[in-house]
């Protein structure tokens, strides 16, 4: 029994670990498609594409893609149409911490997407995703 439960606890960290991204290039890339899949209402999918790289159990990245879908006709019915994105900034925190921004923009008022990356070795990882459509912070 000793052995099981010795077993158990090497593994289940292990099971945690997320993979990464070696460059920002290539976690900027990611970021970009991400943001494309949402634009494209693909919340599942993008959601799904991002479960490798965040360090957080799937079964939570799936219930923010229940809740994203939810709440987006609501979000739709006050603010219209989408009608594009564009890259907003990118803010970084020593050499370990990056965050982008991406404009959504709809008809009648845009939202801003954050997307926060952590480097603990030598791998980017996803840290958070969000959506706000208040824009004060964008002009910091």
């Amino acid at each position: 029994m000793k052995k099981l439960f010795l077993v158990i606890c090497l593994i289940f960290p292990v099971s945690t670990l997320a993979d990464g991204f070696e460059t920002k290039e290539r976690l900027r890339d990611f970021s970009d498609n991400l943001i494309s899949m949402f634009v494209a209402l693909e919340f599942q999918k993008g959601l799904d594409s991002i479960k490798p790289y965040w360090p957080i159990p799937p079964a939570e990245i799936d219930s923010m893609a229940a809740q994203v879908k939810a709440q987006w006709p609501t979000l739709e019915s006050r603010f219209g149409a989408s009608v594009g994105t564009e890259f907003v900034k990118e803010v970084g925190v020593g050499q370990s911490l990056t965050r982008y921004y991406y404009l959504q923009k709809f008809e009648n008022h845009a939202i801003y997407w954050q997307i926060d990356a952590y480097r603990p070795n030598d791998l980017w990882q996803i840290n958070s995703v969000s959506f706000n459509n208040s824009l004060e912070s964008l002009f910091e």
